[in-house]
């Protein structure tokens, strides 16, 4: 019997789509730029484990590329704008809740991405909890984030949902015991 409801954040309750962002901003060749240097970047990956500040990884990316540093700059400095929420998803998280599941979330994120997603929505307030990446400096899909879930709120793997947009993140639950949804199209939450 299912007893705990765990969701992953991005691209299942809030919009992570990179790609799309950068097409509505800037030009073709700013967002080419722009994708890989930013949301393919090494300091994205450091600002989800939690292992550098958000002043750090636009400073090396800066570094890295001096004669772009006002689009950097501008992209960082506008990045929350991102992350927006996915209506249908979280109406699904506020119907379990009333049905009783217990809420939990467990996402790579970052320090100010999740401050930004906690101040400006409510949807985590339905949550009995959760684990953020950067919180504990490990990422999905080591085995470590779900051992940190599992002991930090007495969860049973066997009697817990994850939902995950990533296959990779997927499967390292079901090796654990989870059930498992791999969200490919938010609106399909059942």
């Amino acid at each position: 019997m299912i007893r705990n409801i765990i969701f992953d954040i991005g691209n299942v309750l809030v919009n992570y789509r990179p790609w799309e962002y950068l097409e509505e901003r800037y030009s073709p060749e700013d967002a080419d730029f722009l994708l890989p240097a930013v949301f393919g970047s090494q300091e994205w990956v450091e600002l989800d484990s939690g292992t550098i500040s958000e002043e750090e990884a636009v400073a090396r990316m800066v570094a890295r590329n001096p004669e772009r540093e006002a689009i950097l700059r501008a992209v960082m400095g506008d990045i929350t704008t991102l992350f927006t929420p996915i209506e249908s998803s979280i109406a699904v998280l506020k119907q379990l809740k009333q049905a009783g599941y217990r809420i939990l979330y467990l996402s790579n994120i970052s320090h100010g991405i999740l401050e930004f997603i906690r101040t400006a929505y409510d949807f985590l307030d339905f949550c009995d909890g959760g684990v953020a990446s950067a919180e504990i400096r490990q990422l999905k899909p080591d085995a470590q984030i779900y051992l940190h879930l599992i002991e930090q709120y007495a969860v049973r793997p066997v009697e817990s949902l994850f939902i995950d947009d990533t296959e990779r993140n997927i499967m390292a639950a079901g090796e654990l015991g989870f059930r498992t949804i791999h969200l490919t199209d938010p609106s399909g939450l059942p």
